[in-house]
């Protein structure tokens, strides 16, 4: 090791046992130190006097990293946003989602151009969304901050690599990209500071990925492999698991004499420390019975399964789903079809939703890609215009409030026109409606008045009738609708009925003058009677023109004109 390391290592324990919080001076220095292993000491040194700090001193604290946070010297100002993100989630503030702090300390390292800074933020960002449930933008950021430190070449930060290495190699895995997962897990692997029990866990996720891919005999030796990690740590849990894993590789080669053993040691182990498991391996338990036509058997154990799966308090979709197939699959032997239905559509929807919830977080990540390219080329072109900007500034300033002042302007001289638009339309439709109504009301006195001078008329002719006298021809006139008594009728029943002749004229091509005006008479709901004596017609011929109305209008036979017209609008 480097004499300098052991120096730094000597002060850095020197340090610890005092651990006595930093004024804003050093503070300052030990957030704006560039050099590669402060950069790391001076994290842990703030980190333990976090750790051994009052609420009051955190606090205050933290009043410094918020005030550092706004610097200008973007350096200093992702470091304390970073910190800001770190604190924010322990006591006393207990915030569960700091991603706004995180994604500005990203937006401000990349500004600064610090690779190991940019590493430190990507990283804390990741943390921050693989724990609030944003794989899809943990992984992208996993992926940028491994670039860096290949691009790095150097053991920076080493202790923190196998911790990101191997949360990148199972988001991957998740999202069934499963070459990048087998690159970075095995580089995982790799790194003599993993333990025991990480190697497990990290060999059984790269078993799966290989089973995935159907590659069944390296699934087979880095099964083997994470069931000797586990035994060597003494973890049972993970030996079970690794067993449990073999006894589904054999499953799936259909060698259940071999799988049932280890399916059966994995369940027992587990059932009361990996419950959701130990569920999802019953279900192959399940299958093994049924293909030895257990059916019985079968559907005890299917029943259990789908029971431990839904039991655990977040369960999981996928262990679900393969609960179901399994319940199906035994009723569906049994002969309920109507039970292997409802659990098959209930398995067809969540693998619909499964795949769906993959393509929309591989989208995500797409998208993440997208704004993060976005927001680097907007960082670099700010940097790049850096010195021009101060000069700028002011007139850009002025710019956007004069920009501002017209728009506001612009906007209340259309709203106005708008107001006075909407008022002069609303005057319009209100001047429309009361002449339509003064319309209709002089049409209806209009007929009133017809009717009640044929009604007297009738009256008068019965009275001279009874008299024996001579029926004098100009008052029998006075009943008929005259032409210019017409003219009148049309032009009221038009301001009244605005349309109605246009749309019967296009109905009826050809539509005779004396079919209008009976048409326009019966819109008026008066009656054939009084419809006769308007026009001064008798009976027959307001049924004849009633009968070549029908015609006009291509009616059936036993069809009223009347109905039709006054369905007209």
């Amino acid at each position: 090791m480097n004499p300098r390391h052991l120096l730094y290592i000597f002060l850095f324990t020197g340090f610890l046992s005092a651990a006595q919080p930093p004024d804003q001076k050093a503070l300052l220095r030990l957030l704006s130190n560039r050099n590669e292993l402060l950069f790391r000491y001076n994290d842990s040194v703030m980190l333990v006097t976090y750790n051994k700090a009052d609420s009051a001193t955190r606090v205050q604290l933290f009043d410094n990293f918020n005030r550092y946070s706004t610097s200008s010297d973007d350096y200093v100002a992702a470091r304390s946003l970073a910190w800001k993100g770190v604190m924010l989630i322990r006591p006393p503030f207990n915030q569960p989602d700091t991603s706004t702090c995180l994604q500005e300390a990203v937006n401000r390292a990349v500004e600064s151009g610090d690779i190991r800074l940019m590493i430190q933020s990507f990283e804390s960002y990741g943390d921050q969304c693989h724990g609030t449930g944003k794989p899809e933008t943990a992984l992208f950021y996993f992926l940028k901050s491994a670039e860096l430190r290949q691009q790095l070449g150097s053991d920076c930060f080493y202790f923190r690599n196998v911790q990101h290495y191997g949360k990148l190699g199972e988001l991957l895995y998740a999202m069934q990209e499963y070459k990048q997962a087998i690159q970075w897990l095995r580089t995982t692997i790799s790194m003599k500071t993993l333990n025991h029990r990480s190697h497990a866990s990290v060999m059984n996720t790269l078993a799966l990925t290989w089973q995935q891919l159907g590659r069944y005999d390296s699934a087979q030796y880095w099964y083997n492999r994470s069931m000797e990690a586990a035994r060597a740590s003494g973890d049972t849990v993970w030996e079970a698991i690794a067993a449990g894993n073999i006894g589904w590789l054999y499953f799936e080669q259909k060698e259940y004499d071999k799988a049932l053993p280890l399916l059966w040691k994995d369940y027992h182990t587990n059932i009361n420390k990996e419950v959701a498991n130990s569920g999802n391996t019953l279900h192959r338990i399940a299958l093994i019975y049924l293909h030895r036509n257990k059916t019985d058997s079968a559907l005890l154990l299917a029943k259990k399964g789908l029971q431990i799966v839904r039991s655990v308090p977040f369960v999981n979709p996928g262990y679900l789903r393969n609960a179901c197939m399994a319940v199906s699959a035994v009723y569906r032997r049994l002969g309920p079809t109507d039970s292997a239905f409802y659990y098959a559509d209930w398995y067809n929807h969540l693998n619909d939703s499964l795949n769906q919830a993959l393509a929309r977080n591989r989208a995500d990540v797409v998208q993440t890609r997208l704004e993060f390219e976005k927001t680097s080329n907007r960082i670099q072109i700010l940097i790049r215009e850096k010195k021009d900007e101060k000069k700028r500034r002011n007139l850009l300033l002025a710019g956007i409030g004069l920009l501002l002042i017209c728009g506001w302007l612009y906007f209340r001289w259309q709203k106005q026109r708008h107001y006075i638009h909407q008022q002069q339309l609303m005057y319009q439709k209100e001047k429309a409606e009361m002449e339509m109504k003064n319309a209709r009301q002089q049409l209806e006195e209009f007929a009133r008045h017809n009717i009640e001078k044929n009604e007297l008329i009738e009256q008068l002719q019965l009275q001279l009738q009874k008299q024996h006298l001579q029926i004098n021809e100009e008052l029998l006139h006075q009943s008929i609708l005259t032409e210019n008594d017409w003219l009148h009728f049309k032009e009221m029943f038009e301001r009244a009925h605005p349309g109605f002749m246009a749309q019967l004229q296009q109905k009826a091509p050809g539509i005779t003058s004396a079919e209008l005006r009976y048409a326009a008479l019966i819109k008026l709901n008066l009656g054939n009677k009084h419809i006769a004596t308007m026009l001064g017609i008798g009976a027959d011929a307001v049924r004849k023109t009633k009968s070549r109305l029908r015609q006009r209008l291509q009616l059936p036979s036993d069809a009223e004109p009347e109905d039709f017209i006054k369905r007209i609008a």
